[in-house]
């Protein structure tokens, strides 16, 4: 079975995208795992009408994003794990699970993803020196390999590719779909950064990459993204 796992916090516009894009597959045999920081519009009551037996939705104070994606992990009853955040959406040619093609035995299933109208496809897992391979809310996950790897909370913004990075110092079984899973929720000039990127250049260096390369991944990727975003 396949777990969703969705995290929140006062988006109750973006939730209900992802909550109507999660219809097609309400019969097909999956777990919703809503986390909420606590939010105080209507994202709760929005959970609750959607949730249904077996589900969880929980709604309290955390430290971040990835403290409430470890609480997910710990509420997930699937033997796969796929994080569908609040302002993401599964996407419209996914009509069940079963349409995932999801393989037993693997730790990570890799999907493509789309943002503003376009189609990115999963790079070969050799892309993570520099980035990860593909979204990470198109990456479904073994349950097993998140219950022993859960997410390292000292990072604020990058602890998904710090952990993409420790994974892959195990042989990992790694399925691919050249179909998008997802549609992201827009992103758009981000003015942390400067403090994302070091980050990045942080989890490479813990995770035993000289840091020459990590120093340079940081600096191509800051003149990079300036020019992408626009900065």
């Amino acid at each position: 079975m396949l777990s969703i796992v969705t995290i929140n916090f006062n988006n109750a516009v973006g939730l209900k995208k992802t909550i109507d894009s999660l219809q097609s597959l309400r019969n097909s045999g999956f777990q919703w795992v809503f986390i909420d920081g606590g939010s105080t519009d209507s994202s709760l009551e929005l959970a609750n009408s959607f949730a249904s037996k077996g589900d969880r939705v929980v709604s309290e104070a955390d430290s971040g994003i990835y403290n409430a994606m470890n609480k997910g992990i710990s509420h997930a009853n699937g033997d796969q794990i796929l994080f569908l955040n609040s302002g993401d959406e599964l996407h419209a040619a996914i009509g069940s699970c079963q349409e995932m093609g999801l393989k037993d035995g693997s730790d990570l299933h890799l999907f493509g993803f789309q943002i503003r109208g376009r189609t990115r496809l999963p790079r070969s897992n050799a892309w993570r020196i520099w980035s990860m391979p593909t979204s990470h809310q198109a990456i479904i996950y073994s349950a097993k390999l998140l219950q022993k790897n859960p997410y390292d909370e000292s990072y604020r913004y990058a602890a998904d590719f710090e952990h993409y990075l420790r994974i892959n110092k195990s042989q990992l079984r790694i399925a691919k779909s050249m179909k998008p899973l997802i549609v992201n929720e827009p992103y758009g000039s981000d003015q942390n950064l400067s403090v994302v990127l070091d980050e990045y250049r942080r989890a490479l260096i813990e995770n035993g990459y000289p840091r020459l390369w990590a120093q340079f991944v940081f600096w191509l990727k800051s003149r990079y993204l300036r020019i992408a975003l626009g900065l």
